[in-house]
């Protein structure tokens, strides 16, 4: 029970925040209020004088909502103070206008005797009379009066004492207004008693924003005052409260002809009329950031369970939503429109956004999709969910493209909208094309050496088809720019969408295809292992850790399955194990050398440097280690030249400790840390034999 109060305990800072958030939302619909109001339509002026009072009384509105806003808690809560109880003063004021003209209505002129002799009447004036007392009490304590300057809140009980005395009821309206003056004054006094005070904590704010100005920055203070007093969360909670109410206007209005058009119309509608302003117009986008944002980790935690959702701090996701909303709503002159045409508009800004999330869902579910295929996951389940969510991925954006299609023109902006949701769809299928090549290999009894070519061929496809949608798009653009109406705008897009979505792709496609071609012909140029080298060598391969039944050797001689090796080669020109450069290598060996390092796939690397004096070492000490090999004491020192010379007299931990520092690395290259990284995950074995080669070759992988 105690872990359970504790789980749902508010701790005293998300206590303050929530309160400060409520206390500001008000400002926000001050604000909204004063930017759709019109003073000088709303108010009839006769008079210069009472214009410029208008305007004045205006002005003071928009500082009173920045007040507001921008208020320390305390003091914010202090201002709050005060307003209730002016709001208080004027209940008294209403409730006692309210006696006197039910009292003028009745008009039963009665004595001060006669009085008490209606029960009613006599319950009616006890009841009035103890709510203006209490109302009264209320506001002294509100506002901290001690001495005798509290009782004059009981000025609203003059009519009331007045009628109990016997006073005329024709005379009963000036004992109201006596009343209502008299509480002007007051409250007039009092305001102006503590205006210096006002105006000393105005000074003090705008000094402090001054200095943090001067100290930091503007945007720095900006983006502290936005965390701090939780400005998302308060435009979220105004946009959604002005939502609600105009939904609620729509639905119970009667003759109203929106509510022939259907839900989505009205929906449409609704939120037209919510962003008419640039405060709602930004309130609507931060509260598609959040929906943007609580669909994004729902989609997380719908792929990846709690324990992923748990650990995620990624708070920027669903801002590009909001962002796009707000740019194209600016570029488009969505404030401009009237609320029909806003409601229309806003359809096809919303599909933007919804092809925009589509995207984001999707940059989420690729990797987990591709993750439990190319990791041989057994969980069912989970390969049902991401399978699933990626199929709803890839047909909701051809459906989204088919009805908006049937209710607009196809023009130039449109076909922008049109193929961002197509490339989607494309980019879904074609994961869903090698999580299935991923899918088929892991039901194979041996591991498919052809997978990799067959998984770049799937993903060529895919790209070509990007390439082809976006081509398409470049020349719809410039068929409506020769024949149809021409723009600067549209001139723009088409330049910005024929650099970044056409010839970056080309140039990244045709640099992809140069590396593969490259990296493949790099590999055929190495000479394949032969089966008796790869039974003494009897080990797998230092990439994968899958067992070699083929391999390329290196001219450094080392061992690898040659598609694990080419896609190391796609990335860096040096052998796995101990740096050296292949193609270098590769280029400069004659075909004896070449012989030899097949015939010694063991062969450690040696310094150019030291080449001469290393080989006489060698030969010194090869021939110590045969004569211990007849004594039956065989000491395998660091040097392991010609160590397959004579394979018969070899055993297999000779061989193994060979290998082992024929692995050892002569540097520590931090950019091989990557791209063994980067190889592995592109690699299409489950870790099988991890534990053997991560002996065998122990100082390698403590590199990696």
């Amino acid at each position: 029970m105690v872990q359970l109060f504790n789980m749902f305990k508010i701790s005293r800072e998300s206590l303050e925040s929530g309160v400060g958030v409520i206390l500001r939302v008000p400002a926000l619909f001050v604000m909204e209020v004063w930017y759709r109001t019109d003073p000088l339509k709303t108010v009839q002026v006769h008079t210069k004088d009472v214009e410029i009072i208008i305007k004045v009384v205006y002005y003071m509105a928009l500082l009173f909502a920045v007040a507001i806003g921008t208020l320390p808690l305390k003091k914010l809560v202090t201002f709050y103070v005060y307003l209730v109880s002016g709001l208080m003063l004027l209940g008294s004021f209403f409730l006692s206008q309210s006696f006197v003209q039910v009292e003028v209505l009745e008009n039963k002129e009665q004595t001060w005797a006669d009085l008490f002799d209606d029960k009613e009447h006599t319950e009616r004036l006890i009841l009035h009379l103890i709510a203006q007392a209490f109302m009264a009490a209320l506001i002294t304590y509100l506002v901290e009066l001690k001495d005798w300057t509290r009782f004059l809140m009981l000025v609203f009980t003059l009519p009331v004492l007045a009628r109990s005395l016997g006073f005329p009821l024709n005379d009963l309206h000036i004992v109201h207004n006596f009343a209502s003056i008299f509480s002007t004054l007051i409250v007039l006094f009092y305001v102006f008693n503590n205006l210096g005070n006002i105006i000393d904590n105005c000074k003090e704010g705008i000094n402090n924003v001054v200095l943090a100005f001067r100290a930091f920055g503007v945007f720095p203070v900006f983006i502290t005052f936005w965390h701090s007093v939780l400005l998302p969360i308060q435009l979220l909670i105004f946009w959604l409260v002005m939502f609600i109410t105009q939904l609620y206007v729509y639905l119970y209005s009667e003759n109203h002809p929106i509510m022939q058009e259907g839900w989505i119309v009205i929906i449409l509608a609704s939120i037209g009329e919510c962003c008419a302003t640039p405060i709602s117009l930004f309130a609507l986008c931060v509260t598609i950031t959040y929906a943007s944002y609580s669909i994004l980790t729902l989609t997380k935690l719908y792929l990846q369970g709690f324990e992923a959702w748990s650990q995620d701090v990624d708070a920027m996701r669903g801002w590009t939503e909001g962002f796009t909303m707000l740019l194209i709503a600016i570029q488009t002159d969505l404030l401009d429109l009237r609320p029909l045409q806003r409601a229309f508009l806003m359809s096809i800004l919303l599909f933007i956004v919804a092809s925009s999330l589509i995207q984001s869902m999707y940059e989420i579910a690729d990797p987990v999709l591709l993750a439990l295929s190319a990791s041989h996951n057994k969980s069912v389940f989970k390969h049902v969910r991401a399978v699933a969510l990626c199929t709803f991925l890839w047909m909701f954006p051809l459906y989204m493209t088919y009805s908006i299609c049937q209710y607009f023109d196809l023009d130039f902006w449109l076909m922008v909208i049109v193929s961002s949701c197509m490339l989607t769809s494309v980019q879904v299928i074609g994961s869903l094309a090698v999580y299935s090549l991923f899918m088929y290999d892991s039901f194979r009894n041996e591991p498919w050496e052809m997978l990799d070519d067959v998984i770049y061929c799937a993903r060529a496809i895919t790209r070509v088809l990007e390439f082809v949608v976006a081509v398409f798009v470049v020349c719809y653009g410039l068929k409506e720019s020769l024949f149809g109406e021409w723009s600067w705008i549209n001139s723009s897009i088409l330049i910005v969408h024929c650099y970044f979505n056409v010839w970056q792709r080309l140039q990244s496609g045709w640099k992809s295809f140069l590396l593969r071609r490259e990296a493949s012909k790099k590999v055929e140029s190495l000479p394949a292992a032969s089966e008796y080298q790869l039974s003494c060598l009897d080990d797998v391969c230092a990439i994968c850790y899958n067992e070699m039944k083929s391999a390329r050797v290196t001219p450094c001689g080392h061992f690898f399955h040659g598609v694990c090796l080419r896609k190391w080669l796609y990335v860096k020109d040096s052998c796995p194990m101990c740096h050296r450069d292949i193609h270098q290598e590769v280029a400069a060996g004659s075909d004896a050398n070449r012989e030899d390092f097949v015939m010694n796939p063991t062969l450690a690397s040696q310094d150019d440097d030291d080449s001469s004096e290393t080989t006489s070492s060698q030969t010194t000490e090869s021939s110590d280690s045969s004569a211990m090999a007849e004594d039956g004491n065989v000491d395998v020192d660091n040097d392991h030249h010609n160590l397959l010379g004579d394979a018969g007299h070899v055993s297999k931990f000779d061989l193994i400790e060979g290998v082992a520092e024929a692995a050892s690395p002569t540097n520590n290259d931090n950019d091989d840390v990557e791209t063994n990284a980067w190889v592995r995950g592109q690699g299409l074995a489950d870790g099988g034999g991890g534990g053997d080669v991560r002996r065998r070759y122990g100082p390698i992988h403590h590199q990696i």
